[in-house]
C-alpha cells in the first residue's frame, strides 16, 4: 500500500526521493596506479540516497565511506573507514569549471529507459551524465553546490544521473545505475 502511494505520487510529477544503487569501474591512465587499486581506494559500490534536497552516500572504498550534504549549511561532510569524525569543506568551492555543454537526445538506454546526455568539458577533462527527464530532482536546493559541477548540471538537466562517464588525464570513471527505490 505504502508503496503504490508513493509510485503515485512519483510518477504525478514529484522530484525523485530515494535510495539509488551505482557500480563502479575505472580505467587508471597513470603508470603507477592499476585499476585494481583505484577500485579498492573509491570502491566499486555506490549507495546514494536523497531527500528534501539533502543526499548520503555510502561507499565500499578505502579512502571515503560517507558523504553528506547539507542544503541548509551548502557542506559537504566526509567520513574515512579509519576514524569516527566527519570532515566538513564548502560545497560551493568548485576546481573545475564547466567550459562548455552540450545536450545530445535519446543517446543510451539503461535499465529500459531512454536516456538524453549531457557533455560538460571542463578545465580537466570530460563528463557526460545520463539522465531521463522521469527522474526529477529539484534544482533549488543545489543553486549553490558547485562541488563536481553539481548546481550546473542540476540546473541544466533537473534529473537525476543514471549513469556517469568522468575522463581526464589520470583516469576514466564509470558510475552506472544498478537499482532505484522510491
Amino acid at each position: 500500500m505504502i508503496v503504490s502511494v508513493a509510485l503515485c505520487k512519483f510518477v504525478s510529477g514529484q522530484n525523485f526521493e530515494g535510495e539509488i544503487i551505482y557500480s563502479n569501474t575505472f580505467k587508471s591512465k597513470l603508470p603507477n596506479f592499476t585499476d585494481e587499486q583505484l577500485q579498492l581506494l573509491i570502491g566499486d559500490k555506490q549507495e546514494y540516497f536523497i531527500k528534501e534536497g539533502n543526499y548520503k552516500s555510502l561507499s565500499n572504498g578505502q579512502a571515503l565511506t560517507v558523504q553528506l550534504y547539507d542544503d541548509k549549511t551548502n557542506r559537504i561532510y566526509n567520513k574515512t573507514p579509519k576514524s569516527d569524525t566527519l570532515y566538513w569543506f564548502d560545497a560551493s568551492v568548485n576546481t573545475d569549471t564547466v567550459i562548455s555543454f552540450e545536450i545530445k537526445k535519446n543517446v543510451e538506454k539503461i535499465l529500459g529507459y531512454e536516456c538524453d546526455a549531457i557533455i560538460m568539458k571542463t578545465k580537466t577533462g570530460t563528463t557526460t551524465i545520463y539522465y531521463n527527464a522521469k527522474y526529477k530532482v529539484d534544482n533549488r536546493p543545489y543553486t549553490k553546490h558547485n562541488y563536481s559541477n553539481w548546481a550546473f548540471y542540476v540546473n541544466q538537466t533537473k534529473a537525476l544521473p543514471l549513469k556517469t562517464v568522468v575522463e581526464t588525464n589520470h583516469l576514466k570513471w564509470k558510475v552506472r545505475l544498478l537499482k532505484l527505490s522510491l
